[in-house]
């Protein structure tokens, strides 16, 4: 009896141990399936009108992967849409720099990266700006991903999709506004938000601007080029740049002490776009080598020389920044000035931590020979900060930050 009983025991236990390992394998297969799960782009599925302009994030999903770099090509209809593009908040905020080349008129090659191992956060991490063409026939238009490739913190090979979403034009003519909140950017650092006297921008919208490129000819600054003007409350803003889904433009100083302006873009006299905008009394960024807004800032040595990597500044010296955004100054800003003799300064306190370390500030104010809203800013590097080839540095107008990711090189 005693072995019959051990004898059932033991095949009670031998048909509970397949099940448990049964349930096992399951769950494991769950979770290899979880991982397995590919990071992934994608564009959002939008409908839109002839002449319509669109901000298209294009936005990374990680899941379980991690994603430190990415690289994809882009397809669209240029005979229908013009596209521009901005780094968006998740890459800014992982230290990432976007890159972007033509390899055909309708193929362009987009690159995420930075000299960091950091993953990229999910969220925006390209802003695509997109002008529909006034005469596009209804139909699909979506833009189509191709080649795209990732890494991972380690430097491998890391698998990413990518999922285009759906873009569809029809109905008649656009009839609202081409300038969106999200196509007025500050110049240096290329990010939307409040408007702060004398920031330089750059307005993105589908037809806002000139037929063709034009730039100022006899002075830096033009209040109207190609039949293009731009003002705020009335009052016409310094032209730097006219094209056609793109004009460049000096916030006038008259916007001091508003919490908001009206602003309106005419060509030949007749309103094309208009916006209202909320100001503040800052909005500092400062200008980078690549004009992407990250990473190496347009910074020059004690010697005068670009900083870099390869020309690295030393500890103890001076060295000068480029900035945009400081507001007000003292005395007051003129609208398209060129800074000479009395140079202004902004009103509100200028401070710089270089690696987190507090710079001494020797002169912060216009830029001698540049139209009124340029900032330089003169500072030493500190001895305490540390070296290398990417150091954060940050500027600050009153309580108001410059973007973040913004380096210089130590030695």
């Amino acid at each position: 009896m005693r072995v019959k009983q051990h004898v059932t025991g033991a095949n009670t236990g031998a048909m509970k141990t397949p099940l448990l390992v049964r349930l096992l394998l399951v769950n494991a297969c769950l979770v290899c399936t979880a991982l397995a799960q590919p990071a992934e782009l994608s564009l959002p599925s939008v409908v839109a009108t002839p002449g319509a302009s669109l901000v298209l994030p294009i936005n990374l999903a990680s899941r379980l992967s991690s994603v430190a770099g990415l690289q994809f090509d882009l397809q669209y209809d240029n005979s229908a849409l013009t596209v521009t593009a901005t780094v968006a908040d998740a890459a800014r905020a992982s230290g990432k720099t976007l890159y972007f080349a033509d390899l055909a008129p309708n193929q362009r090659r987009f690159l995420v990266q930075g000299l960091n191992r950091n993953p990229i956060i999910d969220g925006a991490v390209i802003h695509l700006f997109v002008a529909v063409s006034p005469g596009a026939p209804a139909g699909a238009y979506t833009p189509q991903f191709s080649n795209v490739v990732a890494t991972d913190p380690s430097g491998q090979p890391a698998t990413l999709v990518a999922a285009p979403g759906a873009l569809m034009i029809g109905g008649t003519q656009y009839s609202g506004s081409g300038l969106q909140p999200e196509g007025v950017l500050n110049a240096a650092g290329l990010f939307a938000g409040p408007i702060a006297p004398g920031e330089i921008l750059i307005l993105l919208g589908a037809g806002i601007g000139s037929a063709s490129p034009q730039q100022p000819s006899g002075s830096p600054t033009s209040s109207v080029l190609g039949g293009t003007s731009v003002s705020f409350d009335g009052t016409l803003a310094p032209l730097l740049y006219s094209a056609l889904n793109q004009v460049n433009a000096i916030a006038p100083y008259g916007v001091s002490g508003k919490t908001s302006t009206q602003v309106t873009i005419t060509q030949g006299g007749m309103a094309v776009a208009g916006l209202l905008l909320p100001v503040a009394e800052a909005s500092p960024a400062i200008f980078t080598m690549d004009g992407s807004g990250i990473g190496q800032g347009a910074i020059l040595n004690q010697d005068q020389a670009l900083n870099s990597p390869s020309k690295p500044a030393l500890k103890g010296s001076v060295v000068t920044l480029f900035a945009s955004g400081a507001g007000q100054t003292d005395p007051p800003g003129v609208d398209g000035q060129i800074a000479s003799g009395s140079l202004p300064k902004p009103l509100l306190p200028v401070s710089v931590q270089i690696g987190g370390v507090d710079a001494k500030v020797l002169y912060a104010g216009a830029a001698p020979g540049f139209a009124a809203g340029l900032l330089q800013v003169d500072c030493m590097v500190p001895v305490a900060s540390p070296s290398g080839p990417a150091i954060s540095i940050v500027l600050f107008v009153g309580q108001a930050s410059s973007q973040a990711a913004v380096t210089l090189a130590i030695r």
